[in-house]
């Protein structure tokens, strides 16, 4: 089976209070996410990572020790870049991407990409950080804006683990909530509060 979720943030606390996430410290943080990642998935299933597992930008400095954080997990991890690894490359790896992905590869990630198409359900996925990274004419599943868009966009879902209580979202869910999607938000312009 299929999990999705993005925006860990692992490496650095300040995570913690910008998204009033419900942890006292990083450790605390890292244990939840884990055990609630493997409570649900296998080492027969692959979690799809939409970016950001680490915390890095022109303030917060994590190194690449958090990627070992993988080792804990059950299922096959899939690393899609976001800005968070884009800077951590740029400034740790040189911008040299397949020096990057070599070594997080060597740490325990099954593997690292800039998107990817997943199909499953009879539906074809586009996976993406970024929503504005966006493939028209398609589904696609994004992380990158926490809570701040909420779980529902017309071309695709959240899959955040701010948005689902810092669980990975099943491809079964996803199925779920694009026909939920599909049936009423897609159709029901109260939706967006207009």
């Amino acid at each position: 089976m299929y999990f999705f979720t993005a925006d860990f943030h692992f490496g650095s606390s300040d995570i913690i209070e910008r998204e009033a996430r419900p942890f006292k410290d990083m450790k605390e943080m890292e244990d939840v996410i884990v055990n609630n990642i493997n409570s649900e998935a296998s080492k027969d299933d692959t979690l799809f990572v939409l970016g950001d597992w680490i915390n890095y930008s022109t303030i917060y400095h994590s190194d690449i020790s958090v990627f070992e954080v993988c080792r804990r997990i059950n299922p096959s991890v899939v690393l899609i870049m976001g800005n968070g690894e884009q800077r951590f490359m740029k400034d740790v790896f040189n911008g040299d991407f397949e020096k990057m992905r070599r070594e997080l590869k060597e740490m325990g990630i099954a593997e690292v990409l800039w998107d990817y198409d997943v199909e499953f359900g009879g539906e074809t996925f586009h996976l993406i950080h970024r929503p504005e990274d966006r493939k028209e004419g398609c589904l696609n599943l994004f992380g990158h804006t926490h809570r701040s868009t909420g779980l529902w966009k017309p071309f695709g879902l959240n899959v955040g683990t701010d948005l689902n209580h810092f669980r990975p979202f099943s491809g079964t869910e996803i199925l779920r909530l694009l026909e939920t999607k599909r049936r009423w938000w897609d159709n029901d312009a109260s939706v967006n509060c207009l």
